[in-house]
């Protein structure tokens, strides 16, 4: 493992994916977790843990986590079931993982990748907050479609109707941050209207396999169950990948040379 000497939120800013904790339970819904977790270790060159959802003395799977001699870059489990008028939805211990974890938390459905990996990362850039949560999920999201050769698609929807120059400010800098994290401008999609009524329903007719999206919301006043990314996982029949502004140091893409040089070691693994 590469890392620089640190960031101001006290990570180390990892140039690779190096370990992946997969939760493993004895039910049949962990099998396709532990498959894609598999999958991500091999594309990845990353040592692949395993840990049961509940200790043997109770503690959730979040203090367990933070307690680990070693802290791994990604836990990954299966979600924790359908909702009766939903695909799937945040069952309420998912919802504490999310909130509490201090690594992105990738939850899996039942539904297996396409070969190319079809991604999609919902951000916000129209206002301070949003535009930290934006950063961290173009980050993790440009760094997994690289390390998957997947196909990844950055989709916006602004929600200012009148004001002609914030609208062009927010897409100047929406469009700077996806050159900086080396996603491609034209996987970027851009779209009026309410994300909140537009993203989800956009999402639920392209079927992507990977959907990452913020894992807190940023908005006063807006509990998680009201926010875009509660409405985009309900949406959704693939799996979401959660992350917070803290963690984009931990799933980095670094600098220009570090993604071609990791790009040339993934293409030698896939070989």
């Amino acid at each position: 493992m590469r890392s620089a000497a640190g960031t101001a939120n006290g990570f180390p800013e990892v140039e690779k994916l190096t370990s992946i904790l997969a939760v493993a339970d004895d039910d049949g819904s962990a099998r396709i977790a532990i498959d894609k977790a598999k999958s991500l270790a091999r594309l990845f060159d990353a040592r692949l843990e395993w840990t049961p959802s509940v200790s043997l003395d109770g503690k959730p799977l979040h203090d367990l986590i933070r307690e680990r001699e070693r802290i791994p870059d990604l836990v990954i489990k299966a979600a924790a079931g359908a909702h009766p008028l939903r695909r799937w939805t945040l069952h309420g211990n998912d919802w504490q993982l999310a909130h509490h974890c201090a690594v992105p938390l990738l939850l899996c459905g039942s539904r297996p990748w396409s070969q190319p990996m079809r991604l999609a990362a919902a951000v916000d850039v129209s206002d301070h907050d949003s535009s930290r949560f934006a950063r961290s999920i173009l980050q993790t999201a440009g760094f997994i479609a690289l390390g998957c050769s997947g196909n990844l698609d950055v989709l916006y929807s602004e929600r200012e109707k009148r004001d002609d120059t914030l609208r062009v400010a927010r897409a100047v800098k929406l469009a700077q941050l996806v050159r900086e994290f080396h996603v491609g401008c034209e996987r970027l999609q851009m779209f009026r209207g309410a994300p909140e009524a537009t993203l989800p329903r956009l999402i639920s007719a392209r079927h992507y396999d990977l959907v990452v999206l913020g894992a807190e919301t940023h908005r006063d006043g807006i509990s998680w169950l009201e926010s875009l990314s509660s409405k985009i996982v309900d949406a959704t029949d693939g799996d979401v990948l959660l992350v917070k502004p803290s963690e984009a140091a931990r799933i980095t893409a670094g600098s220009a040379a570090s993604t071609r040089e990791q790009r040339a070691n993934l293409s030698e693994q896939l070989v």
